[in-house]
């Protein structure tokens, strides 16, 4: 069980375009918090007739007690976001928490961003760099939903990089090398801006 965790539900909100892997993300999460031992998670995504390349999102909600409810997250403690062009879409900058929330984002570098209150914490990670530097493509562009999961794991200590080791090597193998790198890559390069 994770340690000095004082909350017993996370909230967590993903933001990411069709074809990045946020809903794979997400639900690779939710095996991960299971591995370290949470009682409960609940993998909500949110599909509809989105295409690739369409702005889409999941929920998740990971306890240390049975979770009761089912429905989306609108109060999240951690936002993830996979493509920095998101912030540009008001649903989503409208659906980030003003105050006491963590926002991490797939960028090389985001400073003074106007779009988001100075009273959450902001992170960024180079996922896209990451995942074209390990060839980790689909159709050619780069996922960055394993590598986002390295930088989830050091901003919030929820998961730790052995359950995620554990999980992405349980999924793939011999062949999860590449995402393990990424992984800890991630973890080493996410930074808080603010």
């Amino acid at each position: 069980m994770p340690g000095n965790r004082k909350k017993t539900d996370h909230e967590i909100t993903f933001f990411s375009r069709g074809g990045q892997g946020g809903i794979t993300s997400c639900q690779l999460l939710a095996q991960m918090a299971f591995v370290e031992g949470f009682k409960d998670v609940m993998s909500i995504p949110q599909i509809g007739a989105e295409r690739r390349g369409a702005a889409i999102r999941a929920f998740l909600i990971i306890s240390d007690q049975e979770i009761r409810r089912v429905s989306a997250v609108t109060n999240p403690d951690i936002v993830m976001v996979f493509d920095e062009s998101l912030l540009n879409l008001p649903p989503i900058i409208n659906a980030i928490p003003r105050t006491k929330c963590k926002v991490l984002v797939n960028a090389e570098k985001l400073e003074n961003d106007s779009r988001l209150s100075k009273d959450i914490e902001l992170y960024t990670f180079p996922g896209t760099s990451i995942a074209l530097g390990l060839d980790l493509l689909l159709e050619g562009s780069p996922l960055v939903n394993v590598p986002i999961l390295g930088a989830f794991s050091k901003i919030s200590g929820l998961v730790s990089m052995k359950s995620i080791k554990s999980v992405l090597k349980e999924k793939w193998g011999s062949r999860a090398d590449k995402n393990i790198k990424a992984v800890e890559l991630s973890y080493d390069q996410t930074k808080r801006v603010y």
